[in-house]
């Protein structure tokens, strides 16, 4: 522990600069950050979708301050209810702002946050919005996307087998189309449309087209039916101990981003084809208090045994959402999920308490294998959860928490403390407590495992400026499970330490360091039997960036993972970005070079690519080998945009890639992508 603290000390100040000058943060910037803090919590690529498509949304058409509500100042997710609140208040007490330096002097809004903020607003002059839905329909835009991405090579699922069959039932490529119309929050329509790789497409089990198929309808009748949508839905209420449909932010460098924002009902655009609700929802406004109500009723992939003996049951969800071969097929739609709720909160000066209650039936039973880690899961037909939360924020502290009971008596509790003493100094906290039994099959909240139960925690977070234009941040996490889990052989405990400092040279370079190191007790065989034995995985980045001339950007990345398990493994990663923009032209276009050295996926390294809009890339560095991309976006006209990615990585210390249906025969795999939008 003592290195390990020796290390640290030595990465924060071994890089202090004696001079510096502001620069200015840009919205890539921030969408850039925000997925490099969670670089490893994400799953896929629309675990954090709907969040980059409203971050991308307000790049391209920003808020304007003057002008905006409650509902679309919640699509700003460094906002919480009660900054909201303060932010209208202001507006409607002073008039009309005109400069970011104005917001500076609402209770609650830090230099750190007007900073995030700032790329997604504007200060316009106050404009009327139209009294009626077929005036705001009228203004509306309109907005087409169409995709298409795939493996240039072969996979062994997509050749044909001795006997001539083939185990993928469709080609290697992924299609995408979606349809979209909305005027600001007050209506919008629209249809999405996706065909995943090894899919069929317009044959076999999806003669209708597409696999997956999403729409909604969403409008705002007047001041007391604040919402009303039809079709597909995320709901996200409190801390998300009940109900969070949406990607939660775990630990990070944004040690002050520690409580959920953005909460309520809204349309469902993604393609993720679990985290969503299908039904109908509605928001009911009455004055400071608003109640939101909820029925959804669609079917999940499950793994179905019937037999003559037996009533049906299911064994587990199938989250995946490939419909690829014969056995994902027969999965598809086979459990039905009913879910109701509803949702209360009531808003004071600073203050908003809520309370939350869900109920979900299947149409058979959920009986799981017979192993000891899933003693206390769910199991049965119906459940129900229920839970009260609030939000504090006065001056310089925020307040936060939830507490929550399921149909098994399990509880769940989660309290939290922001407290910006200064501009140079800021501390975060967080506890949280899930009861073994405690059962919630959509909650999405803070935690170091992937459901809210069978742990216990305290999250400790600081953020220090101690000289101008230099950021240092740290947490720590000590966590424990009282249970045994999937990847245990008995009760655990573990931690995480993570610190970064941040320097800023001139407007034109920047610098930064990350160390983190984590250590938690897993299962390893020893002996011929199951045993819980400590695992490290320490990562230390360096990471700049600089610009030459305005038109260019380049970035270069060190990066080490040290893992320690029953044996000690190495990785290195180390590449080269430049991304051009140019004046005379509407093209945009971002490259990559990266080199990487690991021992094996133990030490692997993730790194965010540049994308198509609406999307992201982060791949997984590990064996050895070469990794490049170039990603472009061409504005054809003011009203048509075209994108287009080639990536390919290159391994020196392998035959073939990947395994099962997926093998790829050689030592390359190559990426195609592409995008065209079309803005009517």
């Amino acid at each position: 522990m003592k290195k390990i603290s020796k290390h640290i000390i030595l990465l924060l100040l071994g890089f202090i600069p004696i001079f510096s000058v502001a620069q200015k943060t840009t919205p890539n910037k921030i969408i850039e950050a925000i997925l490099e803090a969670q670089l490893e919590n994400l799953d896929n690529e629309t675990d954090v979708g709907l969040i980059i498509e409203d971050l991308e949304k307000l790049a391209e058409t920003p808020i304007n301050i003057n002008s905006t509500n409650e509902t679309e100042l919640s699509g700003l997710y460094f906002l919480n209810d009660i900054q909201i609140k303060k932010l209208l208040n202001y507006l409607k007490e002073f008039g009309t702002a005109y400069s970011i330096f104005e917001l500076k002097t609402i209770d609650g809004f830090s230099p750190e946050l007007l900073t995030k903020i700032e790329p997604f607003i504007w200060f316009g002059p106050a404009e009327q919005e139209p009294d009626k839905l077929s005036d705001a329909i009228k203004y509306g835009r309109h907005q087409i996307l169409l995709r298409g991405l795939g493996i240039a090579q072969k996979a062994k699922g997509y050749r044909s087998k001795e006997d001539g069959s083939v185990p993928y039932e469709g080609n290697q490529f992924r299609y995408y189309t979606r349809y979209r119309f909305e005027s600001r929050d007050k209506f919008s329509v629209g249809i999405t449309a996706e065909k995943d790789p090894g899919e069929a497409f317009f044959k076999g089990s999806n003669k209708s087209g597409f696999d997956f198929y999403s729409g909604h309808l969403s409008a705002k009748i007047n001041s007391t039916i604040e919402n009303i949508t039809v079709g597909d839905f995320i709901v996200r209420s409190g801390q998300g101990l009940v109900l969070w449909q949406e990607y939660s932010m775990g630990k990070s460098e944004n040690i002050l981003n520690i409580s959920k924002t953005n909460r309520g009902v809204r349309p469902f655009t993604s393609v993720n084809e679990n985290l969503y609700f299908r039904g109908a929802a509605t928001t009911l406004k009455f004055g400071e208090a608003r109640l939101s109500l909820f029925y959804s009723q669609k079917n999940e992939d499950g793994n179905v045994i019937s037999n003559d003996t037996t009533k049906s049951f299911f064994t587990s969800l199938q989250t995946s959402g490939y419909h690829r071969t014969q056995s994902e097929i027969a999965d598809e739609d086979a459990v039905e999920n009913k879910n109701a709720g509803a949702i209360f909160s009531l808003s004071f000066n600073h203050l908003k308490i809520g309370s939350t209650l869900s109920y979900q039936h299947f149409n058979m039973p959920f009986i799981r294998s017979s192993q000891l880690y899933n003693q206390f899961r769910f199991s049965g037909t119906d459940n129900f959860a229920g839970g009260i939360d609030y939000l504090f924020n006065k001056g310089k502290y925020q307040l936060f928490g939830e507490a929550a009971i399921s149909k098994s008596k399990g509880k769940a509790l989660l309290q939290g403390a922001v407290a910006q003493l200064n501009d140079q100094l800021s501390f975060s906290m967080l506890f949280r407590h899930f009861d073994k039994d405690y059962h919630a099959y959509w909650s999405n909240t803070f935690t170091e495992g992937s459901a809210a139960n069978n742990e216990t925690g305290m999250f400790l977070g600081t953020k220090i400026l101690p000289v101008k234009f230099v950021t240092l941040s740290a947490y720590s996490d000590f966590y424990q499970s009282k249970w045994i889990n999937f990847s245990t052989a008995g009760p655990s405990k573990g931690w995480d330490v993570f610190t970064q400092a941040n320097f800023i040279f001139s407007r034109n370079f920047e610098f930064y360091i990350r160390y983190k190191n984590e250590e938690k007790e897993q299962k390893f065989i020893e002996n011929e039997r199951y045993v819980n034995l400590p695992e490290r995985l320490q990562k230390t980045r360096f990471h700049f960036q600089y610009k030459p001339l305005e038109t260019i950007t380049l970035k270069t990345r060190l990066e080490h993972a040290f893992y320690k398990g029953l044996e000690t493994e190495n990785g290195f990663v180390i590449f080269q970005d430049l991304q051009l923009s140019f004046k005379k032209i509407p093209l945009n276009l971002s490259t990559r070079l990266a080199y990487f050295n690991t021992d094996s996926y133990n030490a692997r390294i993730y790194a965010y690519e540049n994308d198509l809009l609406y999307t992201f890339s982060i791949p997984a560095y590990y064996g050895k080998g070469f990794r490049t991309y170039l990603n472009l976006k061409y504005s054809i006209s003011k009203k048509i945009d075209f994108w287009l990615k080639v990536a390919n990585t290159s391994w020196n210390d392998r035959e073939t890639i990947s395994s099962g249906n997926n093998e790829i025969m050689g030592n390359n795999k190559t990426e195609l992508k592409f995008q065209l939008r079309l803005k009517i």
